[in-house]
């Protein structure tokens, strides 16, 4: 099998493929005379290239094939005819057609004609498939940030936290790709641990077109069933240098407020929340975004003979906020700001670029590369009142630990309070590079041949220091060691599988009150904290109560690198036979994978939840009871995926038909467990099997049938299959000791299969309007999910393919493009989503049949979490250009002015209704959240600097700008609470009594004539006294069961009044950007 595959990539390195999405179009068009007689000869030029052709056809027809996607302007030329210029839009993977008349000239004087006309709205040369592409200037005039927001405007595509789910599915089976590479998350899918909001992405305005695949895409797409989402980043011009220079901000002073406060009353037995008072205004996150992008010609290597047409594109963005998650302005009874928490920053930067030459022979080279991180800090309330800072060890030299002390015998302190260390920072790194080598053979066949590498990491630790990430470095973090253990409650050499910073130290001792002695805990000399279990007995927090504020203890850690080699290849070639049109397309993809993990649930424990694989970074497996076990888990996992498709779309009198074949291949180059009733642990040298290779075949065709010259009818079928994210494959896969109720990896796992059927029809209504409607159809099949083994000694998860759904729905789309100063976009989707799992972890612990003692999976299909079935959005742009606008005094106030509005409505999703213990009372997801709706706006204005400094400006200018989110500061419930239907009650908080709480006085001092003062109960973990001034109500140095309940009185005004289940308010952020 494996010589099979080497001579398969062998003979398709020697014959070229199609790549899986290229970033290069073809230019269909015919030239004719006034009378439609072909014009043989005619030249076609695409103006700031090198690329053109002679019309060699009889009927005026010719093709340009190899054209990267841009906006040209295209130049005809014939002798005696008038030259015309039209503007051409060129999309990746898409083929593109024009039709131009060409005039006598007027009395022996050769004049230029200039077609400024756009192309048709509705392409009925499209290869098939539902796909929205927008310009660099179409997502510049959306009210939306960042590409992911630009992105879910558009139909049957809902925004979620780790990517896009795309009719209805998942967010881990939609492709993210940048140039038509994947930079997605190979562990997880989606954008990563950071997320689409945070993800280091290119710039809207370095973007030069995005492409948007809701289904029926050709066989070129592969290991992917619910969509894909590509990006194309712009490329330098040959002609000329051109960039710009961008900032933005938020306004706080300007943001919306609560409708109303919220007051606590009690009435009866329980308590009840009130509209009462001002309501809190919203606070920013005190954010600043720069971005810049510049481009254009390469001096030098444009003065060499063998180079032409070199140019450059650098783009890359830098986003800092000081208070990520923030909420309105509230207090504590201390007078902390809750809604603004302290170390609480995000850091985001992307740099990328890009060098392109044209080499002799047609040939092109592109080298482009990325480095982008993403930082974060995390700051919650519960962490927030643990200040105390860290002690300092001097180390000896045998390894032993000293206190470090002041002058007065006081300890040496490191200056960063508990809060600091208790909550992981976290990085995620994205990079790549790839070489691309395009060649032209002929003026209808080309190649493409790319290698490149990528890698997605994200690490999540305890940091070393509090010092802001560095630029490109990250944070500095902690890594796991075993070198100490625990001997006569000390730290010495030794390993004990608990890592060392994390260790539990104590000791006997005195209370701090030095009345009770009792077995206290003792600081950690490696980190200077209190370690082991996260802790929170103590009751010093604002309202003096216990077990909501942790104050020391506790952590975990993971750490995560996934890099994966690219080899792929393309061939277009263009041929006719007979009356019959083709454009054949085949293509190879080799990816070859390389994994690695070490992540640790409880550090502080000796039997850890871990997972490790990896070849020895990260410490290597510190927990292995044997060698058996380190050597199976010191080294990283090596999957290879391979595809390979053929494709001809076939042209006939209008009617066109793209059909393809695609072969995928999955190798997880791994064992996996045999079926058993008993645990088989990593160390056993029975119980395993080799995974055998996933081997896929996938047919996909579109007929697309012209009705007019403007409106086609398009039908489409397909077969996808995506294996399971890699997560789910290896994670906790080389486990050796059970623990009760695991999910196990699963590396043998098949392939996610979805059969998709489509129906489209689209029409120009007019120059101006067009409208789409789509009718759609998923069958899902072998979902990813859970299976539960009831294996000695304990019962497992293990991943399977075993869930099932379906989505269908009917999409609608009317567009208006930018003519008379205004345009549109409007999309509806009347959606159904069904399926037997929401994620792949959502039957875990599922209810046991007390009469079959099996788990009670769901055995029908029952609306999922994105089942959205009514959801509208709109985007309306108004704008003047030079010389527009109405006019006042002579005075144009409007010029060059935007203004654009985005909006949506969506009805709300399903959730399962349960008593107040949290117990399901109704039918899975069978009630609905409340439906929402949301305005958002951008003003622009632009000031040409020619018209300030003269022509030797150039087309230089500056444009202020504002951002207006939730411009009708609407302050609707989003959510409601499973068990009450309300989006303030949650069923239990109101209703918790007196009684609920422990019948325990707490002592402000302990009396020798009075035990109870010193009894166990009134000190903490930590032998601090759980009194706490802030409870006791009365002053008489005694909190009472009646005041401990009253202090949660106070906790619960404090959380409600953060109205978590309803709309924020009106945001508004401000910037500028300078062009050139």
């Amino acid at each position: 099998m494996r010589k099979l595959f080497l001579l398969i990539f062998l003979g398709l390195i020697i014959l070229p493929a199609m790549s899986y999405a290229s970033i290069y179009g073809v230019l269909r068009g015919k030239v004719v005379d006034e009378e439609g007689k072909g014009l043989r000869g005619a030249t076609v030029f695409l103006e700031g290239t090198a690329k053109g052709t002679v019309v060699r056809e009889n009927d005026g027809s010719f093709t340009i094939v190899n054209i990267e996607a841009a906006e040209y302007t295209l130049r005809f030329t014939f002798v005696g005819k008038q030259t015309v210029r039209q503007i051409v839009r060129i999309s990746a993977d898409k083929t593109s057609t024009v039709e131009v008349v060409m005039k006598d000239e007027k009395g022996g004087v050769t004049t230029e004609t200039v077609t400024v006309t756009a192309q048709s709205m509705v392409n009925v040369d499209d290869e098939g498939g539902t796909k929205k592409i927008m310009s660099g200037a179409e997502i510049q005039n959306i009210a939306r940030e960042g590409l992911s927001g630009v992105v879910a405007m558009t139909s049957g595509v809902l925004q979620s936290g780790g990517g896009f789910m795309i009719r209805g599915g998942r967010t881990e089976e939609t492709q993210i790709k940048v140039d038509g590479i994947d930079v997605g998350n190979q562990f997880t899918g989606g954008f990563g641990v950071s997320g689409s909001g945070y993800y280091p992405m290119v710039s809207n305005y370095a973007t030069e077109e995005v492409q948007v695949i809701t289904g029926g895409f050709t066989a070129e797409y592969g290991d992917v069933s619910s969509g894909v989402v590509n990006t194309i980043v712009r490329r330098g011009r040959d002609d000329r240098y051109d960039g710009f220079i961008r900032w933005l901000t938020d306004v706080p002073a300007l943001y919306g407020s609560q409708p109303t406060g919220l007051q606590v009353i009690r009435e009866g037995t329980r308590l009840k929340a009130v509209e009462a008072g001002e309501g809190a205004q919203f606070q920013g996150s005190q954010q600043n975004t720069f971005e810049f992008g510049t481009g254009g010609p390469i001096p030098v290597l444009n003065d060499m003979e063998f180079f032409k047409n070199a140019t450059f594109y650098l783009t890359g963005n830098y986003f800092h906020e000081n208070h990520r998650d923030n909420t309105y302005k509230i207090f504590d009874p201390w007078g902390t700001n809750i809604g603004q928490r302290p170390d609480n920053q995000s850091w985001v930067r992307d740099i990328r670029g890009n060098v392109r030459f044209t080499l002799p022979n047609d040939m092109t080279i592109q080298v482009s590369g990325n480095y982008g991180i993403s930082s974060f800090e995390f700051s919650g309330w519960g962490w927030m009142y643990a200040n105390q800072e860290g002690h300092v060890y001097d180390k000896t030299a045998d390894g032993s630990f000293i206190l470090k002390t002041n002058e007065d015998g006081s300890p040496v302190t490191n200056g960063i309070p508990e809060r600091i260390v208790r909550q992981n920072v976290l990085d995620q790194f994205v990079n790549g590079f790839n070489i691309l080598i395009n060649h032209t053979l002929t003026s209808k066949s080309f190649y493409e041949l790319r290698i490149g590498n990528a890698s997605n990491n994200d690490v999540s630790s305890r940091r070393v220091g509090w010092e802001d990430p560095g630029f490109f470095s990250g944070f500095e973090v902690w890594e796991p060691t075993d070198d100490y253990k625990v001997e006569n409650n000390n730290l010495v050499l030794g390993q004990d599988k608990i890592i060392d910073h994390y260790t539990f130290l104590s000791n006997i001792g005195y209370t701090k009150d030095g009345f009770t002695r009792a077995d206290i805990p003792q600081r950690n000399p490696i980190s200077g904290y209190f370690e082991g279990n996260s802790n929170a007995s103590g009751t010093y927090n604002p309202y003096g109560l216990v077990g909501l504020f942790p104050t020391s203890g506790g952590g975990s850690f993971s750490f995560r690198d996934g890099n994966w080699w690219t080899f792929d290849g393309s061939y277009t070639q263009i041929f006719k036979t007979g009356e019959f049109d083709h454009t054949f397309k085949t293509g190879f993809l080799l990816t070859l994978f390389e994994l690695h993990r070490h992540s640790n649930g409880n550090p502080y424990d000796g039997n850890p939840f871990f997972d490790v694989y990896t070849d020895g970074r990260w410490g290597g497996n510190l927990y292995a009871d044997n060698e058996v076990v380190r050597e199976k888990t010191n080294k990283p996992y090596k999957p290879t995926k391979f595809g390979i498709y053929f494709n001809d779309q076939i042209s006939f009198k209008g009617i066109r038909m793209s059909a393809g074949l695609r072969l995928d291949y999955f190798n997880p180059n791994s064992d996996y467990r045999l079926p058993s009733n008993s645990w088989i642990p990593i160390s056993s040298d029975t119980g395993f099997a080799v995974t055998s290779a996933k081997i896929q075949v996938s047919p996909r065709i579109n007929i697309s049938y012209p009705i007019t010259d403007m409106s086609f009818l398009r039908l489409s079928y397909g077969m996808f299959f995506q294996m399971p994210q890699l997560q789910y494959m290896y994670d906790n896969f080389a486990a050796d000791i059970l623990r009760g109720n695991s999910i196990i990896g699963n590396p043998n796992m098949d392939a996610q299969r979805t059969n998709q059927y489509e129906i489209a029809y689209s029409q120009q209504l007019t120059e101006v309007f067009a409208f789409t409607s789509v009718a759609y159809y998923k069958d899902i099949y072998n979902q990813l999910g859970l299976m539960r083994v009831n294996a000695v000694p304990e019962p497992y998860y293990q991943y399977t393919v075993s869930d099932y759904g379906s989505s269908r729905g009917i999409e609608f789309t009317l567009e208006k493009m930018a003519k008379d100063n205004f345009s549109f976009d409007l999309n509806y989707t009347l959606a159904w989503v069904t399926g037997t799992a929401q994620t792949a972890s959502s039957n875990y612990n599922v209810i046991i049949d007390p009469y079959t003692d099996k788990p009670a999976f769901p055995l029908s299909e029952y609306p999922m979490g994105q089942d959205i079935r009514h959801y509208a959005k709109s985007n309306f742009r108004v704008y003047w250009r030079d010389n527009e606008g109405p006019s006042i005094g002579g005075i144009k106030l409007l010029e060059n002015t935007n203004l654009i509005f985005t909006g949506i409505y969506r009805t709300g999703t399903p959730y399962t209704r349960t008593d107040r213990s949290g117990t399901a009372i109704a039918e899975r997801n069978s009630e609905r959240q409340p439906s929402r709706w949301l305005l958002d706006a951008r003003i622009a204005k632009s000031f040409r600097m020619s018209d300030i400094f003269g022509d030797g400006a150039g087309n230089s200018e500056i444009e202020i700008f504002a951002n207006i989110n939730n411009i009708l500061n609407l302050s609707q419930a989003l959510g409601v609470y499973a068990a009450t239907g309300d989006p303030i009650d949650d069923g239990r908080t109101f209703d918790r009594q007196v009684g609920d709480f422990a019948n325990t006085a707490y002592y402000k001092d302990p009396d020798i004539a009075n035990p109870a003062t010193y009894a166990s109960v009134q000190y903490d973990f930590y032998g601090n006294r759980r009194y706490n001034s802030v409870a006791d109500f009365d002053g008489n140095g005694i909190v009472t069961q009646a005041e401990t309940y009253e202090s949660y009185f106070r906790y619960v005004a404090t959380t409600i009044a953060f109205r978590g289940n309803f709309q924020a308010p009106r945001t508004i952020n401000i910037g500028m950007m300078f062009r050139f």
